[in-house]
């Protein structure tokens, strides 16, 4: 096999799993820190007997930006705060095996506060 360089023999020489290692610990502190969620998701139609379920794995970023993937389905998402009084919420979703998709966005304003 030739060699691709010096940084590839970490990974095939006597250093193997001291890096596997050293990458582990740096993968899971990150993990452990991260706003990460688990969200399930039932929708039934009113009009017919129609119902789905999702169990998503998630995780919200800082700007309010978001990302869910499950077994079936997928989303990403964000939530923007223009003004104190507007909001305006999108997503992009894919659902029944990646064969259903849509986009949606939401824009609320608060007359009230």
């Amino acid at each position: 096999m030739k060699q691709l360089g010096n940084t590839f023999n970490v990974f095939w020489g006597p250093w193997q799993l001291t890096a596997y290692i050293i990458a582990g610990v740096i993968l899971w502190s990150a993990c452990v820190s991260a706003d990460g969620y688990v969200e399930y998701k039932y929708k039934s139609d009113l009009d017919s007997s129609k119902t789905s379920d999702y169990l998503r794995l998630g995780y919200k970023f800082e700007n309010n930006f978001y990302i869910e993937t499950g077994e079936e389905s997928a989303e990403l998402g964000y939530k923007m705060k223009v003004h104190e009084r507007l909001l305006v919420k999108g997503k992009i979703e894919s659902t029944n095996d990646f064969n259903k998709n849509g986009a949606e966005v939401e824009v609320r304003y608060v007359f009230i506060k």
